[in-house]
């Protein structure tokens, strides 16, 4: 187990889990054994924080409950430095179901094709292949857009403000001129935090802090900002220079062609005569979840995607202060299915659970 004692942990990341040093290695000593040579292309040789320790804890965990189900040295071999986050959306799902169904299998065969599903499992007499579409953090750079916001509306803002934007439609240089402009006036009067606009298009929110750091300081942040309310993903970039913050979320955008092209992909691997299932991780797909719903929904036509009984959204979003995730499910049945799955299936999936 030499890989496992080269790994470097630092004592304050142990210190804020509450977990020992000996319980760490014994999650690592589980990996290397089902990872064997490929352990230190999949496991990071630094654990230079809280989220990836959780994350090799986490997936310790997942896999150990999945440890007796056929195929698990099949699945297990998936993992490389490429596939590590595909090969953890299935090992995610199958643990989730392991416990609910009656059998269970990994990487199946399919007779007479090349391509197979992920999973098949078995529940009260039905028979149901899953195939897990991971998406990798899609390329939607609005940096350019970001920037040009922040040149424009810092010249309007005053030290010691911090602004936050979230806007629907990209705005031109004579609406942005036309809002710093307002912001200038507002700024002034604000004594605390607040929102300040909130319309259908556009929502502005300021704190007021009274200390920054280094003027001379410049920071670009790159996320993913979230409307927890609407459950909605925009593109976002948070700037610091000059002493000011500002945060632009937005525009709102539209993945319906890549939830139909990740359809498109996974017809290749469904069984001629069984009940087929598309599980799709949605947790870097951008735009809201009701457009991303609706897409998949729409989809299934009495002429089209009939191959498909049903298919699932996955957010999965970690917990901060353990090792385990929220995991929210959107099931949406396909009317049309040639082999339609029940009722009791659907329940497999519930909408919202920690695991």
């Amino acid at each position: 187990m030499s890989h496992v004692s080269q790994i470097a942990v630092s004592a304050d990341v142990l210190r804020s889990t509450n977990m020992t040093l000996e319980q760490l290695q014994q999650h690592l000593i589980e990996l290397k054994r089902m990872f064997g040579s490929r352990f230190p292309l999949i496991v990071p040789q630094k654990i230079d924080g809280v989220p990836a320790l959780y994350w090799i804890v986490n997936l310790s965990q997942r896999l150990q409950k999945l440890k007796g189900c056929d195929g698990f040295d099949r699945h297990a071999r998936t993992y490389s430095k490429e596939q590590r986050q595909s090969s953890y959306f299935v090992t995610l799902v199958a643990s989730i179901l392991v416990d609910k169904v009656d059998e269970i299998f990994l990487e199946p065969s399919l007779i007479g094709k090349t391509t197979k599903p992920d999973i098949l499992v078995h529940l009260g007499g039905e028979q149901v292949y899953l195939e897990c579409k991971h998406t990798v953090s899609l390329k939607c750079d609005y940096a350019e857009e970001h920037e040009r916001m922040f040149l424009i509306l810092s010249k309007y803002i005053n030290v010691p403000h911090q602004v936050s934007i979230q806007y629907r439609k990209s705005l031109s240089d004579s609406e942005l001129h036309q809002l710093g402009a307002f912001l200038k006036e507002r700024l002034s009067l604000v004594t605390g935090d607040g929102r300040i606009i909130s319309n259908s298009d556009l929502e502005v929110q300021v704190s007021k802090r009274d200390a920054f750091g280094d003027k001379r300081f410049r920071l670009i942040m790159t996320m993913i900002a979230e409307d927890i309310d609407e459950k909605c993903k925009y593109p976002g970039h948070v700037y610091v220079a000059g002493g000011i913050t500002m945060a632009f979320s937005g525009p709102k955008l539209g993945y319906q062609r890549i939830l139909r092209d990740k359809m498109r992909e996974s017809k290749l691997q469904s069984p001629h005569n069984c009940a087929f299932v598309l599980v799709i991780d949605n947790a870097m797909i951008l735009g809201s979840m009701s457009d991303n719903v609706r897409a998949l929904s729409t989809a299934f036509q009495p002429q089209l995607n009939t191959r498909f009984s049903a298919a699932v959204l996955v957010d999965c979003r970690p917990k901060l202060d353990s090792p385990n995730v929220n995991v929210d499910f959107y099931f949406i049945s396909n009317p049309f299915a040639k082999f339609p799955v029940s009722n009791k299936f659907g329940y497999l999936f519930p909408s919202s659970s920690t695991v």
